[in-house]
């Protein structure tokens, strides 16, 4: 049985992990999300950090696993909860020493663009209209989450945060869901990580969660503790 803390993204809420979560429970692991108050977001990277390790609970050394806006943030957080090993979810994977953005430099402009008085709207009002839609066909799993989604000030996205050294000694993995992230996936592929494929949307932690969490147990080393194994996609690099 595996111990495992899912941290959402900054720009969403716990929700986002609440089928995978049961997926991973059902398979017999230890399974807990952190549901970080908005409140603290606003104040910056540190107070995401600070609250994912105040609120994760259970026993030490878990696979850390974040999804997209998680990811610049989880070497930091798996200091703060002496991770076992990390699983980049449709992330961006930060650089190995110095800092990193906590979104790409070129979206900055983008989200300037948005923003009033300094504070962005939620982010499922970022990309138009039907994006969430298509995203989350189900209204009920969509009103859930995006009933989650913080307004956050501008300030959070324009940070930099620095990188704890020696981190990708640690071990990783990696799953891909949407294409936007195929250069993430290519660059872990590279550094030896094992990595998963599901080709889909964003969300899919929502819409997939089967087949979800069962790639997040296989990059992470986890298919031999609870569950069958049956029906487990193959990670590239893996063995």
């Amino acid at each position: 049985m595996a111990a495992l803390v899912l941290v959402h993204s900054p720009v969403t809420g716990p929700s986002t992990w609440r089928w995978v979560a049961a997926e991973l429970a059902a398979r017999g692991h230890r399974v807990t999300v952190p549901a970080v108050p908005p409140a603290a977001t606003a104040l910056g990277w540190a107070g995401f950090v600070g609250a994912v390790a105040a609120l994760a609970t259970g026993p030490g050394h878990p696979v850390l696993v974040g999804h997209s806006g998680a990811g610049p943030l989880l070497p930091r957080i798996a200091v703060r909860l002496r991770a076992q090993a990390l699983v980049f979810v449709d992330a961006d994977i930060p650089p190995e020493a110095g800092e990193t953005t906590v979104v790409p430099d070129e979206f900055l402009a983008f989200l300037r663009g948005l923003a009033s008085g300094g504070i962005l709207p939620p982010w499922s009002r970022w990309f138009g209209p039907d994006s969430m839609r298509e995203l989350i066909p189900d209204d009920q799993a969509r009103g859930l989450v995006c009933a989650e989604m913080p307004a956050l000030p501008l300030s959070y996205f324009e940070s930099r945060v620095p990188v704890p050294a020696g981190w990708a000694s640690t071990r990783c993995g990696y799953v891909l869901l949407s294409e936007a992230y195929a250069a993430q996936a290519a660059r872990a592929a590279a550094s030896g990580w094992p990595v998963a494929r599901l080709p889909g949307a964003h969300l899919d932690i929502v819409t997939r969660p089967a087949e979800v969490a069962a790639a997040i147990l296989t990059v992470a080393g986890e298919t031999g503790a609870g569950g069958s194994g049956a029906g487990e996609p193959v990670a590239e690099g893996a063995g």
